[in-house]
């Protein structure tokens, strides 16, 4: 039977002060598993697993490291190596660097080693419907080759109660444009996310052209 992680609804600093959270999983250990599929036709693109391998209080920040397994049907890895990922929260906001996470995958899927820079990503813990959020760019080089990524248009659209195989979760829903360029490779989206606190995302959708694309769903967390 599928587990599902408590949601606190408050977060307690070494300091004595008290937090909002954020809209990420801070539980060391925790496993959330996600599903990515082509919404034309239902078929399977990948298996993501995400563990939460870091969490720790450092005075009055958080820092929470991630790895991501991405995995065929069969169970098999799809890429070389893991996804590293490392946030930062204060004050229940949640950032990321972005030209860290772009030369991590870039790592993962090529094998080959990548420098990254850009600008934080954000999801502040008090956003509400009709918030925008700032936008965010990265390029990642490896060798001579330089990708970049650019994403803006971030608002902040409604809070929506979904339901996913891991249960039922209250979430904002944020849109956001994102762009990826570089040699051989153009990507052009409009993303919609679920965040729900203490958790992350619970729902991804994307979309080429307002065409639906795939969607990747959380199906549990241990």
């Amino acid at each position: 039977m599928l587990k599902r992680l408590t949601l606190f609804l408050l977060m307690v600093m070494p300091s004595g002060m008290v937090y909002p959270q954020g809209y990420i999983c801070e539980r060391e250990g925790a496993r959330l598993e996600y599903v990515r599929k082509e919404v034309m036709d239902g078929s399977f693109r990948w298996r993501h697993v995400l563990t939460v391998t870091r969490s720790e209080d450092t005075g009055p920040l958080r820092m929470i490291a991630t790895s991501s397994a991405f995995l065929k049907n069969n169970g098999k890895p799809l890429y070389k190596s893991d996804v590293i990922e490392h946030f930062t929260v204060k004050a229940g906001d949640v950032s990321a660097d972005m030209g860290e996470a772009m030369a991590s995958y870039v790592k993962a899927r090529v094998g080959l080693n990548a420098t990254g820079s850009g600008t934080l990503s954000v999801l502040p813990a008090d956003m509400q419907p009709g918030d925008t959020l700032p936008p965010v760019v990265a390029r990642t080089k490896v060798g001579p080759l330089t990708y970049s990524v650019k994403v803006w248009e971030r608002k902040v659209l409604r809070e929506e109660t979904v339901s996913v195989p891991a249960g039922t979760f209250r979430c904002m829903v944020v849109e956001e444009h994102k762009v990826e360029s570089g040699p051989g490779h153009h990507r052009d989206v409009t993303n919609l996310t679920w965040y729900s606190k203490g958790v992350g995302y619970v729902r991804h959708d994307t979309f080429v052209k307002g065409v639906p694309d795939t969607s990747e769903i959380l199906y549990s967390i241990e």
